[in-house]
């Protein structure tokens, strides 16, 4: 069994090691200082360890073992990559913690590291989605105890432990695995397009990548009965109603389809001429985002978290109401 050096990796709180699908994460021993030195954004109190903003850079916070025999890859890596299930975990991981979470061998740290080492802008709603497996630990005894163990004994004698993480990223890769999900959605090409999507910082590319998510979502719902001519010529707004219909049981009317055509044609404007345009709303870009991260939730067969309100501001739009 080989070891790696992982850098980025977010553990949930009081959780020292994560075990996922035969890969053992560790963290390494001055974790604490490795977290505090990864960049933060908001000030934290009350968690494991005390957060406050910086800049930040890579760091190492993990070690992790590699089983002696791999399964191969489950998403469309590069054919000559000869990528196992350790690089799906990785994507897995980079998405359900917000940061670029990579691998390296032993010594290639000190040479220059190409990932972003910002936390991503997008995404926020989408890691809410994740499942929940809650434990409480005692901090003298280790002893564990359920929530409905919890209700009569003080919390201040127990740390909060979420395995979430390990529990949300396993029934992912089970889920990509089944034969019925792969008929579905083929390879999962469009999950590498919303990695993709939630790394962006400028609106405008975070939109477009997401409304290419929908559009190929469309086609491999349509492909059955519609050759690759009909499904070009399709116009967008009918497509994103299809998407809307399907996956969020949403009834389209007469409003509602020249709303979704409105946003259609700011969307084609912004790809043909470039500034936003006046017809569209930031609010109505960053609602179109939020939604796609509860479609990849759903696509993924998690609950999709709606903690930032996009149903409500969908039914808004949908009426032709404006949000602001």
């Amino acid at each position: 069994m080989r070891k790696l050096l992982i850098f980025n990796l977010e553990f949930p709180v009081y959780i020292n090691v994560l075990d996922i699908a035969g890969y053992r994460f560790r963290r390494v021993t001055d974790y604490a200082n490795a977290f505090s030195g990864l960049q933060h954004t908001i000030e934290v109190f009350g968690s494991e360890f005390p957060i406050k903003p910086t800049t930040g850079t890579h760091q190492q916070t993990a070690t992790v073992e590699i089983p002696d025999r791999e399964d191969s890859a489950i998403l469309p890596w590069a054919k000559e990559s000869r990528f196992t299930k350790f690089q799906d975990i990785l994507l897995f991981l980079t998405l359900f913690t917000g940061r670029n979470v990579f691998a390296l061998r032993p010594g290639e740290e000190k040479y220059p590291l190409r990932p972003d080492s910002r936390c991503h802008f997008w995404g926020g709603q989408f890691r809410l989605s994740r499942q929940r497996d809650v434990k409480w630990r005692h901090k003298t005894t280790g002893e564990f105890k359920t929530d409905e163990e919890m209700k009569s004994l003080p919390v201040f004698d127990y740390d909060y432990l979420d395995m979430g993480l390990e529990k949300t990223i396993c029934l992912v890769l089970q889920t990509l695995q089944s034969k019925n999900w792969r008929k579905e959605y083929g390879s999962g090409y469009f999950i590498f397009t919303f990695r993709q999507a939630v790394r962006e910082y400028d609106i405008e590319p975070a939109f477009l990548l997401c409304w290419t998510i929908w559009e190929h979502l469309f086609t491999l719902h349509n492909r059955h009965w519609l050759d690759d001519a009909s499904i070009e010529q399709t116009s967008g707004d009918k497509k994103i109603a299809f998407i809307l219909h399907r996956y969020l049981l949403v009834e389209i009317n007469n409003v509602a389809r020249a709303e979704i055509k409105r946003i259609t044609k700011a969307r084609n404007r912004l790809i043909h001429f470039g500034p936003i345009p006046d017809n569209v709303d930031l609010e109505e870009m960053q609602m179109f985002i939020r939604l796609t991260e509860q479609l990849m939730a759903i696509v993924l067969g998690l609950e999709p978290s709606n903690a930032l309100n996009s149903f409500d501001h969908l039914q808004n739009f949908l009426k032709g109401k404006k949000s602001r």
